[in-house]
């Protein structure tokens, strides 16, 4: 099964728009872990949910900056090659 059976330039980008949004969501991530750092230091957080978060949202941050990023490719290598 082919993942690009018709590839366009507005799939491309949008696919290229999406990687951008994964890496924006994982840049993010580092925020929230950060918060969570100071959240367990100042004792708001015993459980340490804050920083499993951020470590969550970072790597499904990269998954789809990846996975996305990987289909862009794909469809531009397929356009070019017309």
């Amino acid at each position: 099964m082919q993942p690009m059976k018709n590839p366009s330039w507005p799939k491309a980008l949008a696919f290229i728009g999406f990687a951008i949004f994964g890496l924006a969501l994982a840049y993010y991530s580092t925020a929230i872990a950060t918060a969570g750092v100071t959240a367990r230091i100042l004792g708001s957080d015993r459980s340490g949910d804050w920083l499993s978060t951020g470590s969550a949202v970072l790597m499904v941050g990269i998954a789809a900056a990846a996975a996305f990023g990987f289909l862009a490719l794909v469809s531009l290598r397929a356009l070019t090659r017309r």
